[in-house]
């Protein structure tokens, strides 16, 4: 499969935060396919391994979060009116107009309205409006309190885009895109004998406070951990420092939560192999589950490699595959040149 197949699949599985189970079941199942011993562990995380036939080889992970942003009922009428709060970021401004399927005990559609302009006065136009004070209408009557309780997840409805110039926009692509770049990373080292112990892990709950990452380490942390995200694309009205041109290539972080050596010597492989990448820069914590994995145990040295991703947070992500395919070449002179880590 191509990076692009491999996306459009991953992004048939819900997978919101804190309502992971099925999504991990479904990739540890495309994971046994590289590494025989995956298993979903006790948080919904997704672990495997592949070990180097050198028995003092070092080990590195490759990380990416596979839950989603989302929302969540937090009522039901027997109008058919469903209330809800966001699960994760969501940019709350797309939702007004918003298909969204309720995931209760049957599959059901709704829509996000709004009260028309014609009737709301400037006063109240000019505040906004929250998630607390919009309602999804299912069209049900009484039978969505039959269907649908509180606390059942909600999907934003999207469909993948392709657009002119290898360039893709979907909800989800936060962080489903990273997740295809690592296995078409496995899929070209398939059966190769490798000079590293390599580790894989999709972790839940990052959307929600990086909770699965906290896990994954345990006692037999990795050398190094490749944390794999999105970060914060160009556009003409976020045009600053923190943003970075898509079709530039990998974004690699520079800051306290990742490894000064390692990070230095990604920095000059990519530069060695002509692979385009940015500098991102974080002063404090990435927002990323770096932050969680740097304070596992003793301590796991960390480099961060993101992929830069307009519109975060809303059903319209976009990317570039150019980009992801930098990440890709990145990932495997990690793993196979020897020189990032020895």
């Amino acid at each position: 499969m191509s990076i692009l197949e491999t996306t459009k699949e991953l992004l048939k599985y819900p997978g919101i935060s804190g309502f992971e189970k099925d999504f991990s079941l479904t990739l540890c199942e495309k994971l046994k396919k590289y590494c025989p011993d995956a298993s979903v562990s006790k948080t919904n995380c997704v672990l495997g391994n592949i070990y180097s036939e050198n028995s003092d080889a070092p080990t590195v992970m490759l990380e990416a979060h596979l839950d989603r942003i989302g929302l969540i009922v937090s009522s039901v009428d027997e109008n058919g009116f469903v209330g809800f709060d966001t699960v994760g970021g969501v940019d709350e401004r797309i939702l007004p107009g918003a298909e969204v399927w309720i995931l209760g005990q049957e599959k059901v559609l709704g829509i996000i309205g709004a009260k028309p302009p014609h009737i709301t006065d400037k006063d109240e136009a000019k505040k906004g409006i929250s998630a607390s004070n919009m309602l999804i209408d299912t069209g049900l009557g009484e039978k969505a309190t039959e269907i649908i309780r509180v606390g059942d997840p909600i999907l934003l409805d999207s469909k993948l885009c392709e657009l002119i110039g290898g360039k893709i926009s979907s909800a989800a692509l936060d962080n489903r895109v990273s997740i295809a770049a690592i296995f078409e990373v496995l899929e070209e080292l398939n059966e190769k004998i490798l000079p590293v112990n390599l580790s894989v892990a999709f972790t839940s709950g990052e959307e929600s406070g990086l909770l699965g990452a906290y896990t994954v380490a345990g006692e037999n942390a990795p050398d190094l951990a490749v944390v794999l995200d999105v970060t914060y694309g160009r556009t003409p009205d976020a045009d600053g420092c923190e943003t970075f041109p898509l079709g530039s290539g990998a974004a690699i972080l520079r800051g306290p939560n990742v490894h000064y050596d390692y990070t230095k010597k990604l920095m000059s492989v990519a530069k060695k192999n002509s692979i385009p990448f940015e500098i991102e820069v974080a002063p404090r914590s990435s927002g990323t589950t770096a932050w969680a994995i740097q304070t596992s145990g003793n301590g796991v040295p960390c480099v961060i490699i993101s992929i830069p991703l307009r519109y975060m947070h809303t059903t319209v992500e976009t990317v570039d595959l150019l980009d992801v395919q930098c990440v890709c070449r990145l990932l495997k002179e990690i793993i196979c040149g020897g020189e990032v880590i020895a």
